[in-house]
């Protein structure tokens, strides 16, 4: 998925959410950096089943977050992957995006060597392409 974004926007940030209600700082700090640098953002969903219907409808809070986040001038975007960390990083390579915030994990070790990792992946594919990621705790 390509955005379109305003002719002469340098500044573009992506806000990668979960269904937790402790994402709304998240979103929060996206609306304040486009503030700052006079850019836009997008909040964005990575639904690894293909039924994003049934996965909307299981998660009310992501509606709170994408009305939220359309109510501070930003853009809302679900995508579907198998693997987060690609998919993120797909999506911003392609829409030419500058900054990627994330919240840190809570996983404990043991579940980040179960279900891996999403944070270091995704800042290890977009390092090229100098787009910064900032984690807030």
């Amino acid at each position: 998925m390509v955005l379109s974004y305003e002719p002469g926007v340098k500044s573009r940030i992506m806000v990668c959410v979960t269904p937790q209600k402790s994402c709304r700082r998240l979103v929060e700090r996206g609306a304040e950096r486009a503030r700052e640098t006079n850019g836009e953002f997008c909040v964005v969903y990575v639904n690894k089943n293909n039924n994003i219907y049934k996965d909307l409808k299981e998660h009310k809070i992501l509606i709170e977050l994408f009305e939220m986040a359309q109510k501070l001038g930003g853009r809302v975007s679900i995508l579907v992957g198998r693997k987060i960390s690609d998919t993120l990083a797909e999506f911003a390579n392609k829409n030419d995006i500058t900054e990627i915030i994330v919240g840190k994990s809570l996983r404990s070790a043991f579940e980040v060597l179960l279900h891996g990792d999403v944070i270091n992946p995704l800042i290890k594919r977009v390092e090229e392409k100098n787009i910064i990621v900032e984690v807030i705790e």
